[in-house]
């Protein structure tokens, strides 16, 4: 998957402001975004994670509840592996573990946690 995950603004960036709240270096915060400022979307040491987890997205398995809404439930990873296979994507257990966070945070969304 080939897709612009950077991009640069004038704006300040959010993950910035949480930052200097928490106390964290501006220079820590730069060290992983090289050249960049002020980026917006994607940190550079997440990229490949969100793109292996966009690769997929579409095999997010899906319940049907008794109102008529559904809800997710988490990856089918038989169907995740073969997407990233034809993505060309090597999943090492280190980005694995970057895609089951993600994963994590999809689902807490999801139900609004």
């Amino acid at each position: 998957m080939q897709g612009k995950l950077f991009s640069t603004s004038p704006a300040r960036c959010e993950e910035d402001e949480d930052a200097e709240t928490l106390g964290i270096p501006k220079e820590l915060m730069a060290a992983g975004r090289p050249g960049r400022s002020d980026p917006e979307g994607v940190w550079r040491q997440n990229a490949e994670a969100v793109e292996a987890f966009l690769d997929a997205a579409t095999q997010l398995n899906r319940i049907a509840l008794a109102d008529g809404r559904s809800r997710i439930t988490g990856l089918n990873y038989p169907g995740a592996q073969a997407a990233w296979a034809f993505s060309g994507t090597e999943m090492t257990p280190d980005l694995f573990a970057k895609v089951q966070i993600i994963e994590s945070g999809v689902l807490a969304e999801s139900i609004g946690n």
